[in-house]
């Protein structure tokens, strides 16, 4: 498991927010990706003063981080930890620790869809797309006022899965809510950590799929179906 460390003052992260927002729980992170993980815990260090306790790379990691929780545990699960997108996970926590609260940070729409029955159990449900634009926060708000949260970017894919969004890849999804709020290419390619040429040839796809002539009429498409990331 990749426990919290301390950083530097350089590496920040706009996390007031959720600080606020998390400071009554126990913070744990589950992941299938190590490198998550590692992301995971670059976090300010001022979330570490506020009881993130760290990520686990499997569920047994995760099981045995949340085992040691003094408050209750704020669960964040990315569906890649295991096939059932941390569902079994979760309901043996909720057995044990029944105050825990969880939210799902969902990847692929595919596994979105074939646990759609079993997600009931999930306090919370966030697009990947929507972290760092207002969903995860907005989620987090939710659930910490006991409310469960569906994230509108899974909302409306799930409505319809012949829908032009069931359509897009993850990256794809990640994109159309930047052109929704007007940003260019290289703007988005800042935003995403990818070459500029890169995100031209995203661009395009989306195009193609949404079945429209340029990125004016496909941010008009987002917006008009609430897909925005906010």
């Amino acid at each position: 498991m990749t426990p919290f460390i301390q950083l530097d003052e350089e590496v920040q992260w706009e996390a007031t927010p959720v600080v606020e927002l998390v400071q009554d729980f126990d913070v744990v992170f589950g992941t299938g990706s190590r490198y998550e993980a590692f992301l995971f815990c670059l976090v300010d260090k001022h979330v570490g003063q506020h009881g993130v306790l760290g990520a686990g790379c499997d569920e047994q990691e995760v099981e045995d981080l949340i085992s040691s929780a003094k408050r209750p545990v704020l669960l964040l699960l990315s569906d890649g930890l295991s096939k059932d997108a941390g569902v079994g996970l979760l309901k043996r926590v909720l057995a044990r620790k029944p105050d825990t609260r969880a939210i799902l940070l969902v990847n692929s729409l595919e596994s979105y869809n074939r646990n759609s029955a079993e997600l009931a159990a999930v306090h919370g449900l966030v697009s990947a797309a929507s972290v760092g634009r207002g969903g995860l926060i907005a989620c987090l708000a939710a659930v910490r006022q006991g409310n469960r949260f569906v994230d509108q970017l899974l909302q409306e894919a799930s409505k319809d899965e012949s829908s032009p969004w069931s359509w897009l890849n993850q990256r794809e999804r990640e994109i159309l809510p930047l052109l929704a709020r007007g940003l260019k290419n290289k703007e988005i390619a800042t935003e995403l950590f990818i070459a500029e040429t890169t995100t031209r040839d995203y661009v395009s796809s989306i195009l193609g799929k949404l079945q429209v002539n340029n990125r004016a009429a496909a941010a008009a498409w987002a917006i008009e179906h609430g897909l925005t990331g906010g």
